[in-house]
């Protein structure tokens, strides 16, 4: 990028919510240019989206802006500044209140491969039922998630229910869950339920809790944005669409940076660069369980929440209140497998994320397990997984440190609209 040379430190305001990790890996991605291209004066607010202000102009001379836009009073205190600005995600309102009029750029997530990848990924688990659930106020971003995966859906053949956006007086949590429960309650089962955020589908997990529908083994859930806090902590744990967020980041700097420096063309220049999704991380939310027998569901969940213990078949046989025997014919007609393959499966996928996410001693794993010989467990992990346990804890480490990093800008695309 040719720049021109600079007179002093530029001053930016960077507005994003830190409580929230697209925008904590935004601002990564920002710290990655500032850091190769800077200095920069960075202004950062810590906090939530509606704490996020403008510095106090008497006091601070600012040379640009990179925001995302929470509320109307924002996006005046922006336009006022007069700024060379980059924005995230613009909704509606913003487009239509003075986007089109401004100088601004803007950094876009391109919702329509996220919502072909969500659509891609489910059909490849054999579900003949979908649905979508949207962000709650039907932001434009929602809207093309939602389109692209229904379109993608119809291309293969198959419709797809939609949660209807909540009328504006209705979209308090508490008013809009009994719908949700409803609604849920009126699906096929089983269903894949594609949701446009991972905060929406947390909800939607409460729901189905609620309407004693159990994911995975009848509703299969995704999301987008794969924030740990969230995903991780949701119950079951969330499936979740990774953003090249910290990409949209370093894009944004780049573009102010060009509007701050660049030649007398690329100042006016109004550019909109989108930044794609990178993977889906799955987790339990979408495992490729397909059951509609709610004792088996019943029993599939006791073992799963006591993975690392050492559980019989009698102990399921128990809980669900019938016959070893009479469970035993139920798991071979609806999984085509035995309770205690099952078991073992369920165990051994405990052990082997102890092995490779924790570095916890095998004698620790193997008692936590319920194994009272250590010895015992490296056999057995060594016949299944072809591989010692340290041989495995070694290779997963490698495949850490050989990781690509995600936020290189392969795959950035640029949409040049000169004004």
């Amino acid at each position: 990028m040719e720049r021109n040379k600079r007179k002093k430190i530029p001053q930016v305001a960077l507005l994003l919510d830190s409580c929230h990790e697209t925008s904590r890996g935004m601002m990564r991605g920002v710290f990655k240019y500032v850091r190769l291209y800077g200095p920069w004066g960075l202004n950062i607010v810590t906090g939530g989206a509606f704490e996020q202000k403008l510095p106090d102009f008497r006091f601070w001379k600012g040379s640009g802006i990179i925001a995302n836009v929470y509320s109307r009073a924002m996006a005046q205190a922006i336009a006022a500044a007069r700024l060379p600005t980059i924005i995230f995600d613009l909704n509606d309102e913003w487009q239509e209140a003075w986007y089109a009029m401004s100088h601004a750029c803007q950094v876009q997530c391109d919702s329509t491969a996220t919502g072909e990848l969500a659509a891609d990924h489910l059909l490849q688990k054999e579900f003949i039922n979908f649905a979508f659930v949207g962000e709650i106020s039907g932001l434009n971003w929602s809207r093309w998630r939602k389109e692209s995966f229904v379109k993608r859906l119809a291309e293969a053949g198959f419709s797809c229910h939609i949660y209807p956006d909540p009328l504006p007086a209705q979209r308090k949590w508490e008013l809009d869950r009994k719908q949700m429960i409803r609604w849920l309650r009126s699906l096929p089962k089983p269903i894949a339920i594609f949701v446009a955020h991972d905060a929406r589908a947390r909800q939607l997990l409460d729901a189905c809790l609620v309407a004693d529908i159990h994911v995975p083994y009848e509703a299969s859930v995704l999301s987008v944005d794969n924030d740990p806090l969230i995903c991780e902590t949701c119950i079951p744990s969330l499936s979740s669409i990774r953003l090249d967020v910290e990409a949209a980041g370093y894009a944004a700097a780049e573009l102010l940076d060009k509007r701050m420096f660049g030649t007398a063309k690329s100042r006016v220049l109004k550019e909109t660069v989108t930044y794609p999704p990178l993977e889906i991380v799955s987790r339990l939310s979408t495992q490729a369980i397909h059951v509609n027998d709610k004792l088996v569901i019943k029993a599939l969940e006791f073992i799963r929440i006591n993975a690392g213990l050492n559980i019989r078949v009698s102990d399921v046989a128990t809980h669900v209140d019938v016959s070893p025997r009479w469970l035993a014919k139920r798991f071979a007609c609806v999984l085509n497998r035995s309770v205690i393959d099952e078991i073992k499966r369920v165990r051994m996928e405990t052990i082997l994320r102890l092995v490779t996410q924790t570095e916890e001693p095998f004698d620790q794993i193997a008692r936590k397990c319920g194994f009272s010989n250590e010895n015992y467990l490296r056999n057995l992990f060594k016949r299944e997984q072809k591989q010692t346990m340290s041989e495995c804890r070694s290779c997963f480490q490698d495949s850490l440190r050989n990781m690509p990093a995600h936020h290189e800008l392969g795959g950035l695309h640029e949409n040049l609209n000169e004004k």
